[in-house]
């Protein structure tokens, strides 16, 4: 049996996730019994300001109750559509959206810092972003517009940049994720992938982000479960080839490893019953994340780490070396001091100025990739706006809290139209009845279509009708292979409430200031 004070320590080596707005006693239990005191936030978690504030210093209390420390709180505010907290200025536009506007590194220096200052105020002390992968593959699905750029340099520019505007507010910074994700075409939530770039390459285009944010002090990384067999055969967040010998050892980096979430398909649908959890900490990880609660995952482990620990396989040495950075880490952010301050944080997020500027900075990503004039037509048309309501994200993420529809946003702003909301099942009745009724233009929504191909029967029947037809790629610019047909192509890089309201504002007024910063030959 291993002392209570050796699984104290094991206790900080987790990351958390919790099921829901308010902690219930089953979950502070679980917390006690395990000595369990770092934690990752979830839109679930993150519905109204108030709401956020009362549960992050829950969690605070929670933590020195159970471990005598003082909690990582971390989430994943990248901007775009993946955001956890969608109210007024903690809202902003995706990575590429700000490519599109030339954003230079001030400017992102700028965003991060008042992002990070909303985050502080809310209690939350670390943020698993930037994105540093650069989507080299155009048929990446889950990466895309959470990237900045197909360029090495472009991310590293405005991807360093947002870190140090976070870390200046004193927000850890998770840039993520090492060392890429970015040139797959598969996705780690949903099973093995693998990039089989050589190593010279490697080190000269991903690895480059991540070089520029260790020399500026990002405080930690977030790992890839993506396999690189010109390091290792095992996925990153599993191998020490990777995790010690390349990231500590080659890049000198001496912050906190995270790993990405656990229960990801890519590890838990290969190494089963906690072993990857040793896997991890043997490898050189600080931190497991158990994203998307599941206690029995978490137990299990548990049971495995104090079994490898007990056995040997990970010595009380190897602990304490994750243990020094972690607790180097909470002094440098002074997270004891990061309580939840309601009154500041609303005085953040509902700054007019600052939602102001996160709106013109949507508005000026609208990007048009081709246009026959059409464009520059639509006053006074009949137009039928047509799009999927997106109520969900991939994998292991939580379902979004606000179901959204482009079609409704737009047809709002445009006189004579209507909307129609279209599943990813491809056309009803009502929408054949649509398609087949009296309109002069369509503008068709569409996203992910590679995992979602039946939007493209939709698309077939409105080309059927020989109208033309505007087509808004509403969350990544690589769908545009599939709209080659329609007569115009715009993208905003990201389907949210921010986005739609602007892509809406764009079309109306025939205004695209946004430039393509990506590659779209093919």
């Amino acid at each position: 049996m291993i002392s209570e004070e050796l699984k104290r320590k094991i206790g900080q080596l987790f990351m958390l996730a919790v099921p829901g707005e308010r902690l219930s006693e089953e979950y502070r239990e679980l917390c006690k019994s395990y000595y369990l005191g770092n934690f990752s936030l979830n839109a679930m978690n993150c519905y109204t300001l108030e709401g956020l504030c009362t549960l992050t210093e829950d969690l605070r209390e929670l933590a020195l109750s159970a471990t005598g420390e003082y909690p990582f709180i971390t989430t994943d505010q990248e901007g775009g559509w993946v955001t956890r907290f969608y109210e007024g200025a903690a809202l902003i536009s995706s990575a590429m959206a700000y490519s599109a506007i030339n954003a230079d590194r001030d400017t992102m220096i700028k965003r991060g810092e008042r992002l990070g200052k909303i985050l502080r105020a809310l209690g939350i002390n670390a943020n698993d972003a930037p994105v540093l992968d650069v989507n080299i593959d155009p048929r990446n699905p889950i990466i895309g517009s959470r990237s900045y750029s197909d360029s090495a340099e472009e991310v590293a520019e405005r991807g360093v940049g947002f870190c140090i505007g976070l870390e200046g507010a004193g927000i850890m910074t998770a840039v993520k994720h090492f060392p890429g994700h970015g040139n797959v075409s598969a996705d780690t939530h949903v099973g093995n992938v693998v990039n089989i770039t050589d190593a010279d390459t490697l080190r000269k285009t991903e690895l480059l982000p991540f070089k520029r944010a260790f020399e500026a002090g990002a405080g930690a990384i977030m790992t890839a479960h993506v396999v690189f067999p010109a390091f290792s055969n095992l996925p990153a967040t599993l191998s020490p080839e990777i995790i010690t010998e390349l990231l500590r050892r080659e890049l000198g980096f001496d912050g906190v490893v995270i790993t990405d979430a656990m229960l990801m398909k890519a590890i838990a649908g290969a190494y089963p019953n906690g072993e990857a959890a040793v896997m991890a900490i043997e490898a050189g990880c600080d931190q497991i994340l158990c994203y998307g609660f599941d206690r029995e995952y978490v137990e299990e482990s548990l049971a495995a780490v104090y079994s490898a620990v007990e056995s040997g396989r990970i010595s009380e040495e190897r602990i304490d070396q994750s243990l020094e950075r972690i607790f180097r880490q909470k002094k440098k952010y002074n997270i004891a001091t990061a309580a939840p301050d309601a009154e500041l944080a609303r005085r953040l997020v509902y700054d007019e100025e600052a939602i102001a500027e996160a709106y013109r900075d949507a508005l000026c990503s609208v990007t048009r990739i081709w246009d026959d004039g059409i464009l520059g037509k639509l006053s006074g048309k009949k137009i039928l706006c047509i799009a999927p309501i997106y109520d969900a994200v991939r994998g292991v993420e939580e379902g979004m809290r606000r179901p959204l529809s482009f079609a409704d946003v737009l047809a709002s702003s445009l006189d004579g139209s209507t909307a129609l909301a279209t599943s990813f099942e491809g056309p009803t009745e009502a929408e054949r009845e649509a398609i087949l009724g009296d309109f002069d233009v369509a503008v068709f929504g569409i996203l992910d279509v590679d995992a979602r191909p039946k939007q493209l029967d939709t698309l077939r029947l409105l080309l059927e009708r020989k109208k033309p037809i505007v087509a808004v790629l509403l969350k990544s610019p690589y769908d545009v292979k599939y709209v080659k047909e329609c007569n115009a192509a715009i993208t905003p890089y990201g389907y949210t409430t921010l986005s739609a309201a602007a892509t809406a504002e764009a079309i109306k007024n025939n205004d695209y200031r946004g430039v393509l910063p990506i590659n779209l030959c093919e």
